[in-house]
């Protein structure tokens, strides 16, 4: 997408700006609000405002934006989480809202969830003639493949998007593009052999068969692009349970780390460990075990994905990392994660339960030294009986 970024921390412009264009956006960067008043109103996808810049306010630029086009994409980030700052900004019309501190990741996740508009384009096909009506069947799965312009829609995406997931046949597939080819003046889609369709532009010129250069040059682009996620994906993940591996797990931390330094935000981990796992690799062998660490993950994912990050820490050993949230908080958080473990469902191996050690952050932590309290916690509880709860507040261990 074309990016306008507002941002008057030099350091942090700088760091915005150069992870969006890695994901090759391009992006335009402004340190003062009047400049960015004088741009106006400029031709962006996006728009990213911090509230606190020179001159004047993002929030009374999110309002002149939205004065001149009322359908543009704002993204507010501040430090303000006062409520009055947070509703006038969706009340003028961001499309969402940033807190800082924030990681990196977060504000790439919500920037891949916006796409820039796609009604300029449904517009400028053209059809035989006036009289051809598109039915609406066929004006979804134009819009699907302007949606995904460059790239390939499989069969399956079809199916899903237009059929609602429906088991359709190849041939009924098929069809519905014959009738919506006939009704388009020009041949812009072409077909993707044994995948799909695609559109690679609205020129007719530009998608016939003698330019393959171009098609070849744009699914190039797109193997690049999907390799490229891959390696991501297994530079910070771990390949059983797709959790995040102990890497990435430890750039939480130091991001987490530093905030608790700036502003004192707290930082609690938890360790759980599955109890007598070894036993379950032993009698049902290691497939099972290893079915049943997915299962744990993704229990685990469901119930703290929106609180924190999770990371297979070793074998059974799981490390939950819950920013902004306290020791205490934390306990209670656990303890309902620990109740719900009879939701679990592992017919084969019966009714498991697991042991849990609490630490929270201090001034001088390493990961290593907050992870070995969290360790001793959880020491404490298998020697006590395993499925229970530990707390290591520095020198004092309180039971649950």
């Amino acid at each position: 997408m074309k990016i306008l970024l507002l941002e008057d921390d030099i350091a942090l412009n700088k760091a915005i700006r150069k992870v969006l264009e890695l994901d090759h956006h391009e992006v335009a960067v402004f340190t003062d609000g009047k400049e960015v008043l004088d741009a106006l109103p400029g031709s962006y996808d996006l728009y990213i405002l911090d509230i606190n810049v020179p001159h004047i306010t993002g929030l009374q630029l999110l309002g002149k934006i939205m004065e001149v086009r009322s359908d543009a994409q704002v993204m507010i980030i501040s430090s303000n989480t006062d409520l009055e700052s947070i509703e006038k900004a969706y009340g003028i019309g961001c499309v969402d809202y940033l807190k800082k501190p924030f990681h990196i990741t977060e504000l790439r996740a919500k920037i891949n969830r916006i796409k820039p508009p796609k009604t300029d384009l449904l517009s400028k096909v053209k059809l035989h003639s006036e009289k051809e009506v598109l039915t609406k069947k066929e004006r979804k799965l134009l819009a699907l493949l302007l949606e995904h312009m460059g790239e390939t829609v499989t069969y399956k995406m079809i199916a899903r998007e237009i059929y609602d997931n429906k088991e359709m046949s190849m041939e009924a597939l098929r069809t519905l593009m014959r009738r919506l080819r006939a009704k388009l003046q020009g041949d812009i889609i072409h077909n993707i052999l044994d995948e799909g369709y695609s559109i690679s532009s609205l020129d007719p010129a530009q998608t016939h068969p003698g330019n393959g250069d171009l098609t070849a040059l744009l699914q190039e682009n797109l193997r690049l692009k999907r390799e490229r996620e891959v390696l991501m994906k297994k530079a910070f993940t771990d390949p059983l349970t797709g959790l995040y591996n102990r890497s990435r797990m430890e750039e939480v931390f130091l991001f987490e780390h530093q905030k608790f330094l700036q502003y004192g935000t707290p930082f609690s981990i938890t360790l759980i460990d599955l109890d007598n796992f070894k036993d379950v690799n032993d009698t049902f062998g290691h497939t099972v075990g290893d079915k049943y660490l997915k299962v744990i993950s993704r229990h685990m994912m469901d119930f703290f994905n929106a609180k924190g990050s999770i990371g297979r820490w070793g074998g059974e050993e799981f490390l939950i990392m819950l920013p902004g949230i306290s020791l205490n908080e934390a306990k209670t958080l656990v303890e309902q994660f620990k109740t719900s473990f009879h939701e679990i469902d592992c017919p084969t191996i019966g009714e498991r339960t697991a042991s849990f050690g609490l630490a929270g952050i201090e001034a001088d932590d390493t990961l290593s030294s907050l992870v070995s309290r969290a360790d001793e916690a959880l020491l404490l509880a298998k020697l006590k009986g395993k499925n229970r709860i530990e707390v290591n507040d520095r020198d004092v261990h309180i039971s649950a």
